[in-house]
């Protein structure tokens, strides 16, 4: 990992503004910090957050580094907040690329280095329609025949929603609807067969 040691260290004045750790996706983190009331998160770029800016604008400073390296740097109550160019040797920016944003922490540990952030890859899915026909015979148990269709679905839609969040190798359902759903009155006197079709478009 590159380290970063000034070549001049300064002593941190007092009364700097703390950079926030926000997440920016799960299991990744960036620091961020105010700025004309605005939340900044990359100092190379405008308000906007569209735009090429100088990190200037937002009270960077060049600063030199051991190793030859030179970065825009500023100070806040928890670290430093480094910007560099992709390669992390320069502080000198360019309007067609990304630039490294780094935060360092008062201990000298790097807590944030964008151009370490692998984008994670990327799985086609292999997509297919199961269409499922369920047949219940339920004990009506005081209710109508509508309310036992009804709970029946919502059972059924519970199971699949709780499939969808449960861990395992398995298939990943992606979307589910039902397809229709019908009551047939039953032969025996007091119960039912409740005869629907649900589709799990996968």
């Amino acid at each position: 990992m590159t380290q970063w040691s000034e070549i001049n260290p300064r002593e941190r004045p007092g009364g700097l503004q703390a950079a926030v750790r926000r997440q920016s996706r799960p299991g990744e983190y960036r620091y961020t910090f105010v700025h004309d009331e605005l939340e900044i998160d990359d100092p190379a770029l405008d308000a906007s957050g569209r735009f090429f800016a100088s990190p200037r604008e937002y009270g960077f400073v060049i600063r030199g580094f051991e190793g030859g390296k030179t970065a825009w740097a500023r100070d806040f109550a928890n670290g430093t907040m480094l910007v560099v160019n992709p390669d992390a040797q320069s502080h000198v920016l360019s309007p067609k690329g990304r630039a490294r944003i780094l935060f360092i922490g008062q201990d000298g540990a790097v807590l944030q280095d964008t151009g370490a952030v692998g984008r994670p890859e990327q799985r086609v899915p292999e997509l297919a329609t199961v269409r499922l026909t369920l047949t219940a015979t339920v004990d009506l148990n005081g209710l109508s025949q509508e309310a036992a269709r009804a709970q029946l679905i919502r059972l059924v839609d519970r199971a699949v929603l709780s499939a969808q969040s449960a861990p395992g190798d398995g298939v990943r359902v992606l979307d589910h609807a039902f397809d229709s759903a019908a009551v047939v009155s039953g032969e025996t006197p007091g119960t039912s067969n409740t005869d629907f079709s649900q589709l799990l478009d996968l």
